[in-house]
């Protein structure tokens, strides 16, 4: 499926309100919605028949910490956006997801569009303040976080990778989405976040500028062993996965 066909293809608006001088609309065909927002890109695609698939290559690679350790039961999901990750988790037993959303209008078009489940836990605040304060531990740390199209600055930032640290477990996972301005950028962070979790993997794709950053307190297993877990793995539809696992990239660990 070509994700961008779906701009020039007949669809309908379902919802449009603007939010602090930004749209936010909601849009469909016959088989697919999703919400765009301060910008023209595609947002949380949807299966209008399997709303629990996961579509999206980048939001796919968020969902790898599933084949690290089944003992991850605690999640962090920073950026709730149209909750498919949340669709897709909580079909999974004796999973707790937690969903921090800054913006109550998109936690709104997320129930009534997009299916979020209820018993999920969804908080309305900034997600920095959240971190900041909170004082449970996870185990798993998502973190989809934008403004229009662009990176929050606080990822960019030690305080951020430090007070995550606090508040994760000994073998805790956390998996960002990013969009960082230059290698520059993207270099600074990555040795940011190996202060505080030193296994990184990243993974970059063909058709997205986006980058997500896989990171761990604990080895990350080798391409092979995932590519084996993921055709074991039968509680999500993970398909095509397989082919972000091929493009990841792993960060040497210093001696």
């Amino acid at each position: 499926m070509n994700v961008e066909q779906l701009f020039t293809n007949n669809n309908t608006l379902l919802f449009q309100q603007e939010i602090g001088g930004c749209l936010l609309e909601v849009k469909e065909t016959e088989h697919y919605r999703w919400f765009e927002y301060n910008g023209h890109s595609i947002q949380s695609l949807m299966s209008k028949v399997n709303p629990k698939q996961v579509i999206m290559p980048v939001s796919q690679s968020l969902l790898l910490f599933l084949l690290l350790d089944n003992q991850h039961k605690k999640i962090l999901n920073l950026g709730l956006g149209g909750a498919s990750l949340e669709r897709a988790l909580v079909s999974i037993p004796n999973l707790h997801i937690t969903s921090i959303e800054a913006s109550q209008p998109i936690i709104d078009m997320a129930k009534r569009y997009f299916y979020l489940p209820g018993k999920v836990d969804v908080i309305c605040q900034q997600a920095e303040q959240f971190v900041e304060s909170i004082k449970a531990k996870y185990d798993v740390v998502l973190c989809d976080l934008f403004i229009g199209e662009k990176s929050p600055d606080f990822l960019f930032t030690e305080y951020f990778y430090k007070q995550l640290c606090e508040i994760t477990t000994e073998k805790a996972v956390l998996s960002l989405n990013i969009k960082a301005q230059n290698n520059q950028q993207l270099l600074k962070m990555l040795l940011i976040i190996k202060k505080h979790f030193i296994n990184i993997a990243i993974i970059e794709f063909d058709n997205y500028s986006n980058i997500v950053i896989l990171c761990s307190h604990e080895m990350i297993p080798k391409q092979s062993v995932l590519q084996q877990r993921l055709a074991n793995f039968t509680q999500i539809g993970l398909s095509g996965l397989e082919k972000t696992i091929d493009k990841m990239t792993y960060i040497p660990i210093n001696q």
